[in-house]
């Protein structure tokens, strides 16, 4: 999944994930993010702004288009 988004506004989520007790693993500008059974990599262009996410894992009652569109909202 690609969004338009800002650096400012990633780093705001990964803070989010900390603070609700997720775990963050990040290198430069990519990285990796675990919250309530959900696993997902990510990368951010500076160049455009677009934030790839790649969801990993997540729970068995969870569609992935369901995490796709929190993600969305959080974003937009």
């Amino acid at each position: 999944m690609k969004i338009k988004t800002t650096i400012d506004k990633v780093n705001y989520g990964l803070n989010l994930i900390i603070r609700e007790g997720g775990s963050v693993l990040v290198e430069e500008t990519a990285g990796s993010v675990s919250i309530s059974g959900v696993e997902a990599r990510f990368h951010f262009d500076i160049d455009t702004d677009i934030l790839t996410v790649v969801i990993d894992d997540k729970p068995l009652l969870a569609s992935e288009s369901m995490i796709e569109d929190k993600i969305k909202e959080f974003f937009s």
